[in-house]
């Protein structure tokens, strides 16, 4: 949930102009996911954003039609990217890995002896288990098999923290989810404590 009142549309701008000089489409993407009643707004102040520092960086001489322009073309620009990266996003971040996995004709113990790395840190991280930050070794090589980008990938675990597989009932009560970070799986699984390690290192 947003820290701020979603009425309060001059807190997020200023929080906004606060945390970027320059926002990138990455950065207008994401505040306008978090706040996309006042999507217009965060694009128009980001488009002034892109203006003023550019007036800031540029020799202390005043701007004539051309700069004008050209400063204008750039915050369209910006804006125009902003809103077709979001449209992707969009697309990708309905579906979670079992879809993307589904469709690579593949399953998760197939990838996890492509991997050699126990079924169940796999399954934690499919079934929305596995809490991030996700060790960079296991996001490349998940990204690697499923021929996927970053930004999908963190969309699919976004949308799978967000719907849980639930496990198996127990005999005495419901099922149950208790999501565990990344680390915490990886030392409790059955692998050896060489491949533990692996895992557990820092892709280089």
């Amino acid at each position: 949930m947003s820290p701020y009142n979603k009425n309060s549309r001059d807190e997020v701008l200023l929080a906004f102009h606060r945390a970027y000089d320059r926002p990138t489409a990455e950065q207008i993407i994401e505040w306008v996911s978090k706040h996309p009643e006042f999507a217009e707004d965060i694009r128009a102040h980001a488009a002034v954003a892109h203006d003023w520092a550019a007036v800031c960086e540029a020799p202390a001489t005043e701007p004539d039609e051309t700069m004008l322009q050209r400063a204008f073309s750039n915050a369209l620009n910006a804006m125009y990217d902003a809103d077709r990266e979001a449209e992707a996003t969009s697309d990708v971040a309905s579906e979670g890995f079992h879809d993307i996995l589904a469709r690579s004709g593949k399953e998760i113990f197939e990838l996890a002896s492509e991997f050699d790395i126990a079924r169940g840190v796999l399954a934690a991280l499919f079934n929305g288990w596995m809490l991030p930050p996700i060790r960079a070794r296991l996001v490349s090589a998940v990204m690697s098999a499923l021929a996927i980008t970053r930004v999908k990938f963190d969309c699919a675990l976004a949308f799978a923290l967000l719907n849980p597989r639930l496990g198996h009932a127990k005999a005495n009560q419901a099922p149950g989810i208790q999501p565990r970070a990344c680390d915490d799986i990886i030392r409790d699984s059955p692998m050896s404590p060489e491949r533990k390690r692996y895992w557990l290192e820092q892709d280089q």
